[in-house]
This record gives C-alpha cells, structure tokens and sequence, in this order.
C-alpha cells in the first residue's frame, strides 16, 4: 500500500515500526526508509525521537512516529475550501486535497479576500509589490512549494497580474518609448554616461551618422550572460528592437559581442562598426597599452571582423593579434561632443 496514501486517511495519532513495515510492505529496508524520509518530509509523520531506531545504521528508523494531525479532521478546512473564490476552487485540488489547503490556509483567507474586492484587473506590478499587497509578505509569491500549488489551481502570474522584474536591470536612457527602437549598448560606464548626457543635455540622438532611441550600459560582460538582454528586451514591451553593440577592441571586449549573441539567439544585435573604426584610425595617435587578458583559447571573431574593410580589419587584427587594448574611452566626451548631432 502507498504509506503516504494511507497516513492522509489515518485516524490514528501514532504509528509503530512494525505498523509501517506491514501497512508499507516494502521489499528492503532501504526502500522503507526513504518512503518514511519522503512521509516525514512532507510533514504527514514526526519521530518521536525517544523510542530510539531499528538499529539499521545505513537505513535508520524510528520505531514509533507521530501521525501529523492535520489528517485526523479535515471536516473544518472543507467547509472553508467549498466558500472560496471560485477561481480557487475550479480546478478541485483543493477539494481533493483539503490537506493542501490547511497547510496555506492564512495565505488562502489573505488570497481570497483579495480576488473577491478585485473585480476589476488591476494595475500589473512586480512579484513582490503585487505579494506584499495580497500576504504583507513580499516574498510569499516566492515560496516556490506555494507558487506550485496555485500553479496547479491555475493561479498564475497572469492571473494576479505580475511580473519578474529582469535579473539584470540595465541602465539606461531611452526617452520615448516607441514601437520600434534602436539601441546602443557601451561596454564601459564612461562612455555610456557621456552619450546619455548628450541625448540628455542637448538632445543629440544621431553618432557617427547613425541615429539611436537610446543608450545601455551592458556592464562589462554581464550584457552577454544566457538571457539577460533577452529578460530586459521583454520587460521593455516594444514589439520591435534592434541592438547594436560597441565595447573595447581587445579580446575580452570582442568575446563580450561574441557571447552576447550566442545567449540572445533571437535578438537583432549588430556591431558599431563605425565607432570602432574611429577608435582604429585614432589609435594611431597613442600608445597602445598592452591586454591583460591572457586566455588562451579566444572566441571565432570572423563574424566581427567580415564587418571592416581591409585597412581597418589589417588594424583590427593586428591590435588582437598582438594582444593589445583599445579601450572606449579614446573617444572622449570631447569627440562626442563635435562628433554627435
């Protein structure tokens, strides 16, 4: 027999040993004891630590076990359960499982009050204010045990109206949200700050004759960790948005543009081609310093580099080649300044 079957019907408020081998029937000790871990685990048994274990030092048992209450009278939890929201009730786990119910039934009293004062759809808000409103706990919509159970009654995001803000919420600067945007993403804080100050302060959205709704700072190489641009693509709810990506020309700023479209597979991310050219032709006027990155093995950058034409792709990899590093920064605020419009 299913002990975990049998215990939710039990009447009794102790079991022994004996009582579960012959109510379990299992074929070997080890099958029984973790049948008794998983009983325990879900709260349906408690050893009573004082009656000591079968002696089995791989496998112990106890040789007597409380019977949780919550399976002697359930008759209260039922009649709360046949009163709630009928959007708790129309998948009937509840009612099945009334058990479920006792276990969350502060958080069901909280939820059910809820969905009957909101008849209307309210405002979407995130996981924690839209927890925070319902519990007075932000983080119970956390609780990934409670999150299942409503999963199974059918009590998803959509219906409670939330959402998960992007694990990497990327600053930006993006001043009209319109249905189709054009984005540049900078590696290096510096110059991320100097050309949102220049759509900020004097209204120049146009660099290097191309025209950007906005500006991202990727925050080294965290833009190009498995699906964040994505998550913060989505939470921007523009149908239509295209990437384009300037970052240090050594690399480590080459395997970031790389890596980036490798995690974002179904998100248009391009190179500022011109940007980098710039930084090629002026780099010329310095001394280069050299890379610290000592990988070993790099990236394939044949994708980066069939985008320059053959003066600037003989600089471009003569730089990586020799491990060197040409950092954003060369194009300072200066440059930006007589360069933006």
């Amino acid at each position: 027999m299913d002990l975990n079957r049998w215990l939710e019907t039990c009447r009794k408020k102790n079991i022994t040993y004996n009582e579960i081998k012959k109510t379990a029937d299992c074929d070997s000790e080890e099958s029984l004891y973790h049948m008794v871990q998983k009983c325990v685990e879900d709260g349906l048994l408690s050893p009573v630590l004082a009656s000591k274990t079968n002696g089995n030092v791989l496998f112990p048992i106890y040789l007597k076990y409380r019977i949780s209450a919550k399976n002697n009278d359930l008759d209260n939890e039922k009649g709360q359960i046949s009163v709630l929201h009928p959007i708790l009730l129309c998948s009937g786990v509840l009612q099945k499982k009334p058990e479920d119910y006792q276990k969350y039934n502060a958080q069901f009293q909280l939820l059910n009050k809820w969905l009957f004062t909101h008849v209307e759809a309210p405002v979407p808000v995130s996981r924690k204010e839209r927890s925070f409103e319902i519990f007075g706990e932000e983080k119970q919509l956390e609780d990934a045990s409670f999150v299942s159970l409503l999963k199974r009654l059918g009590i998803t995001p959509d219906v409670l109206l939330y959402y998960d803000t992007p694990e990497y919420c990327f600053n930006d600067y993006i001043p009209e949200r319109k249905s189709t945007l054009r984005l540049l993403i900078c590696e290096n804080k510096d110059i991320w700050f100097n050309i949102r100050r220049m759509m900020f302060e004097q209204k120049k959205f146009v660099l290097f004759d191309e025209r950007f709704d906005g500006v991202v700072y990727g925050c080294g190489n965290k833009v190009s960790e498995k699906n964040a641009l994505t998550s913060y693509t989505g939470f921007l709810g523009t149908s239509d948005i295209r990437y384009c990506y300037w970052g240090d020309i050594d690399r480590e700023g080459l395997n970031i543009f790389v890596k980036l479209k490798r995690a974002n597979p179904g998100l248009e991310i391009t190179l500022f081609t011109r940007a980098y050219e710039t930084m090629l032709e002026k780099s010329v006027d310095y001394p280069i310093p050299d890379s610290q990155d000592n990988r070993e093995k790099m990236e394939d950058y044949s994708e980066i580099y069939s985008n320059f034409d053959i003066d600037h792709l003989s600089m471009i990899k003569q730089s990586i080649d020799q491990n060197k590093r040409i950092p954003q920064e060369i194009i300072s605020f200066a440059v930006l300044n007589g360069t933006m419009r």
